[in-house]
């Protein structure tokens, strides 16, 4: 799938806000949807594509692995807490929000985590 050109993002938008920003994109066309895990509206976020009709497999849906969440043995749980805020079995694509050299992870080793998700399909 190849990312559609248009997109919402849902930085700082939070209950019924962003449930109703993210199906009125829906609703106009919009198909990529951009959340993160320290936006904390993931939830919000997957009630609202649940509530649109729009088929999965229409969507090109992103979210972002926080910092304390980047070691090889969190990464992945957040991840798979994150499909279930969002309620999906997988996310087009995942980030990590904020890849800063000292931050208490080597890149190899979320990178290495990161690989895993994408081998097991999430």
């Amino acid at each position: 799938m190849s990312i559609p050109s248009f997109g919402l993002g849902t930085f700082r938008l939070t209950g019924q806000a962003v449930i109703d920003s993210v199906k009125s994109a829906l609703e106009l066309g919009y198909r990529v949807i951009d959340t993160a895990q320290i936006y904390k509206n993931e939830a919000d976020v997957g009630q609202a594509i649940a509530e649109s009709g729009v088929p999965r497999g229409e969507l090109f849906i992103t979210t972002k692995i926080w910092t304390d969440s980047y070691a090889a043995d969190k990464l992945i749980p957040s991840l798979r807490e994150s499909l279930a805020k969002l309620r999906t079995d997988h996310v087009d694509l995942t980030l990590i929000h904020w890849p800063a050299p000292g931050n208490g992870v080597e890149l190899r080793e979320f990178m290495g985590a990161l690989a895993e998700a994408k081998k097991l399909g999430l």
